[in-house]
């Protein structure tokens, strides 16, 4: 106590010198007076020893984990996926990655290493660099650590080459202090933020543990971080967007048939409209010789109460509908923070970057042994229509069941298409139907009220700490479109980070600008010249806010078609709360919601609304939103659909000066040496070298195909396909310069490029036989 009250009045005289500087005129108040950026003492062990009991009183910790990211195949065990071997990225060699368990109090350290070697043939081609991101988390101390590329920080570049490129620290020190940093108890994640990586493998689950604490105070409750199911979509290969298969915690089968689809098919799955893929034989099924097997959860104390967390991993349009055989159960949090419980669900979906904890009653021991239950999970490709499904299980086991180890899903999911649920929470909101007969707050609290239960109905448990959330600083609009973008900008990013500008580069910003304290803010829109609203050209599209604690911003997000996606719409650096939402029977725009807004037509809740970090914006619909400003960064907000962020539809909010946040260890203005993908990919670059994974990649017609070596050892040939299947190479032997070479493809098609050094009697090039060293580009007008 005396050495906490020493430095509270250190902290006390620190805090004073600093504003009475400010007042003098010679200094602003800065983060340079704080000792925020540095760390507070913790005792350091091993991060897998911090999943602990995390007892009232016990001492907090810091949590130290190191992490290589690289790519493998999913050949051996914490890896197989479905059981097809492919190209995957995997944190220390599993998906998912291994789950981070701590307890309220510690702190957490992820010393991380990029081991990505080129082999990974992302459609996008960024597959040599990365960064890390912990979904959830404000980094309210540490915005550096937010982890998205030329927002908060250059992209880590792989290990082996020079560790200062990209001015970055090595190893990378990602973390935060859950007593500082904005981080309750709660389900959380982490996953990579650049281009497909997390779609192919990198993600994993974050858990920070109550200290003593549920959100339901009820004996025999079971709350184990192992009851923990990470969902996700799995695709044919790292350049195949064919959804083929679920996973729960990395885990999952594929029976006779599979998915597969062309082009038009993939477009249409990306892009959010949805489609049925046809259905294929699969050549890897064996009924007999399973290399996989669904994950499994134990009930070793039936009649108990077990807390089950739910991360939805997705990675594109494919939200997700869970049930448990014979079981119901209440939600208690979603998206890391309480709500008031939700009793009695039989169905609970998720999108793209979504969380829920779930309490499931268990029934008492079995008499006679019995197949153990089916925890189910399922999604459709076809949307809204629900058509066209994708399924898997996991095992929900009692002392006196078995499980068949010879189950597989079918094609049609047999057994998936249930009658029409009795209790649903977050449904996918693309029906109005639906929406219109919803379960209404407060109705849905009788456990007998059937239907559908939407986000704006929910409530967060009684709390006076949003008695601000009426000081509106200023109110923004952000209309979607067709053409997958915000307002009709297209997202950009900076050389420098946004982070790490001092002072702030505006030359190509859009967007809007509020200046002044609130109450008496003004915002003002810029779009510069090459950066206009309707041929959807690039631009750095940021709203900026004043850093002020007891105010908020309003954004009233406008899903403007019929047949869009609901987009899952995810803020960085903490919650916003959900104050108003609303769907339609006809398309609208911005133009008519503010209208009906001005004649009253559209309500808003400030009575304990739930808080989110992602949320589904229904098409033909709206939702409003309020964040708090007083988290000084710059914020990233984005669609959590992967390919929607790559090609734009993202802006950055940034709250505050530069001079209100910490950059530590990184340095401003050093422009990264890796420059920022445009949206949609722009030119793409293929590392050239001996015994690489053949390359495949995607560009619009126009864009700029890069082929990189560092000898005089290669070469690049434009080949037929029946050659480039034979690496029939009489081309060119020759090797008279080093990359790189540069090829434009203006025609729609597919290219097919081999190095032609060192063709035997018969023509063969041994680089483009025996050295992987191929590359097939697809020049298309949309690329997944």
């Amino acid at each position: 106590r005396k050495f906490n009250m020493r430095r509270l009045l250190i902290w006390g005289v620190i805090l004073m010198s600093s504003f009475s500087i400010g007042s003098a005129g010679k200094h602003k108040f800065s983060w340079k007076y704080w000792k925020y950026c540095e760390d507070v003492p913790k005792k350091t062990v091993p991060g897998n020893k911090c999943d602990r009991p995390c007892f009232p009183y016990s001492p907090p910790r810091t949590c130290v984990f190191n992490f290589k990211l690289e790519v493998l195949k999913s050949d051996a065990d914490g890896r197989r996926a479905d059981g097809r071997v492919r190209s995957v990225l995997a944190y220390n060699k599993q998906i998912p990655g291994p789950p981070i368990v701590i307890c309220e109090g510690d702190e957490l350290v992820v010393n991380f290493k990029n081991n990505i070697n080129g082999n990974m043939t992302n459609m996008d081609g960024s597959s040599e660099f990365t960064t890390l991101h912990f979904h959830g988390i404000r980094e309210k101390t540490r915005p550096w650590s937010d982890g998205v590329p030329f927002v908060s920080q250059c992209p880590i570049t792989p290990e082996g080459q020079n560790h200062q490129n990209n001015h970055n620290p090595f190893p990378f020190p990602y973390g935060f202090n859950t007593n500082v940093d904005g981080a309750p108890a709660g389900t959380y994640w982490y996953h990579s933020h650049v281009g497909a990586q997390r779609t192919n493998g990198a993600y994993g689950a974050l858990i920070i543990k109550e200290k003593g604490n549920y959100a339901i105070v009820e004996e025999n409750i079971i709350d184990d971080a192992n009851n923990t199911l990470v969902l996700q979509e799995w695709y044919e290969s790292s350049t195949n967007q064919v959804p083929v298969s679920l996973l729960i915690n990395g885990n999952g089968r594929i029976g006779a048939l599979m998915n597969t689809g062309d082009d038009e098919q993939i477009t249409a799955h990306l892009t959010g409209k949805g489609t049925c893929f046809c259905l294929t034989k699969n050549k890897h099924f064996d009924p007999v010789n399973f290399t996989t097997k669904y994950t499994e959860f134990h009930v070793k104390q039936p009649g108990y109460q077990y807390r089950f967390r739910i991360i939805g991993a997705i990675s594109q349009n494919l939200p997700l509908r869970l049930s448990i055989e014979n079981h119901t159960f209440t939600a208690i949090a979603m998206d890391s923070l309480n709500i008031q419980p939700v009793t009695d669900l039989t169905d609970l979906w998720l999108a793209a970057g979504e969380r829920y904890d779930i309490l499931v009653k268990t029934t008492e021991e079995q008499d006679q042994p019995c197949l153990a239950y089916k925890i189910k999970v399922i999604g459709f490709t076809d949307q809204p229509d629900n058509k066209c499904p994708l399924c898997t299980i996991a095992w929900l086991k009692y002392p006196n069941q078995y499980i068949d180890h010879t189950y597989v899903t079918d094609s049609a999911c047999t057994g998936f298409h249930l009658p029409p649920p009795l209790r649903t929470l977050n449904p996918v909101p693309n029906k109005y139907a639906a929406w219109k007969n919803r379960i209404k707050y407060p109705n849905w609290k009788n456990p007998s009220t059937t239907g559908d239960i939407f986000i704006a109905d929910l409530r967060e448990p009684k709390s006076k700490s949003k008695s601000t959330i009426t000081n509106l600083a200023n109110t923004q609009y952000i209309e979607f479109d067709g053409n997958i973008t915000f307002n009709g900008l297209r997202m950009s990013y900076p050389r420098v980070p946004f982070l790490l500008q001092y002072p702030a580069n505006k030359a190509d910003r859009c967007g809007s600008e509020c200046k002044g304290h609130p109450p008496k803010t003004k915002c003002t829109t810029k779009n510069p010249a090459n950066c206009s609203a309707t041929d959807y050209r690039p631009c750095q599209h940021v709203v900026k806010e004043p850093l002020a604690p007891d105010w908020w911003v309003e954004i009233v997000l406008v899903n403007n078609n019929e047949g869009a996606a609901a987009h899952p719409i995810h803020q960085h650096g903490g919650w916003y709360w959900v104050v108003g939402e609303g769907q339609y029977g006809h398309n609208i725009n911005s133009k008519f919601i503010r209208h009906q807004d001005k004649i009253h037509n559209i309500t808003r809740n400030f009575i304990n609304p739930p808080a989110k970090d992602t949320i589904q914006v229904p098409p033909r619909g709206y939702v409003i939103i309020r964040t708090k400003l007083d988290n000084a960064g710059t914020w990233i907000f984005h669609c959590h659909i992967n390919y929607h962020v790559t090609i734009g539809m993202a802006m950055v909010l940034q709250i505050g000066e530069p001079q209100d946040w910490c950059t530590k260890p990184l340095k401003r203005n050093v422009e990264c040496e890796t420059p920022p993908p445009p949206p949609g990919g722009g030119p793409t670059t293929i590392n050239w070298y001996l015994y690489m994974e053949n390359a495949e990649r995607c560009v619009t017609p126009g864009m700029n195909v890069t082929f990189n070596w560092v000898n005089k050892n290669h070469n690049v040939n434009l080949m037929t396909q029946k050659n480039y299947d034979s690496c029939y190479v009489t081309v060119n032997n020759n090797a008279s310069k080093v990359g790189n070479d540069i090829w434009t493809l203006n025609v729609l098609g597919t290219y097919y490029f081999a190095c032609g050094r060192f063709p035997n009697a018969k023509g063969i090039g041994w680089h483009c036989k025996h050295g992987g060293m191929k590359a097939k580009i697809h020049v298309r007008s949309v690329c997944p």
